[in-house]
């Protein structure tokens, strides 16, 4: 029972925020000037192609509708790059696939931290927690 609850409770918030994403996209969409992306496998566009270990999506028939393997937990695009699409940005690009060079030059832009398996407890995952994205951000 108290899954269904938690399921229940994650599915109204991610409803709620769709709607307010929604009601407020034709005031807003011009004064977002980025997509910074932090999560899991469900937002992954490629971060855990570039990391060792069981969680990589670099064969086919992940990235099939790309015409190439991306990395990405999905054949196509992930929730952030609809919602990308949405809001009139670039598809935020994975943090890990990116140059030193290029990471300064993109974040005005979006980028996406996004690691497959993590999770926001330390015990969540032996791959990667949402803090670290945080933790590659200031190693520029």
């Amino acid at each position: 029972m108290s899954t269904n609850n938690n399921h229940l409770n994650h599915s109204l918030i991610l409803i709620v925020l769709l709607l307010i994403a929604f009601a407020t996209k034709s005031e807003q969409s011009k004064q977002i000037p980025a997509l910074y992306v932090f999560g899991d496998s469900l937002v992954d566009s490629g971060n855990n192609h570039y990391l060792p270990g069981e969680y990589s999506q670099n064969f086919f028939p992940y990235g099939i509708d790309f015409g190439t393997p991306t990395g990405r937990c999905t054949n196509g695009k992930t929730v952030a790059d609809f919602l990308a699409i949405y809001l009139g940005l670039p598809f935020a690009p994975a943090y890990l696939g990116l140059s030193r060079s290029k990471r300064n030059r993109i974040v005005t832009t979006g980028i996406n931290y996004a690691s497959a398996g993590s999770g926001i407890l330390p015990d969540t995952s032996n791959n990667k927690r949402i803090s670290d994205p945080i933790y590659y951000l200031f190693l520029n």
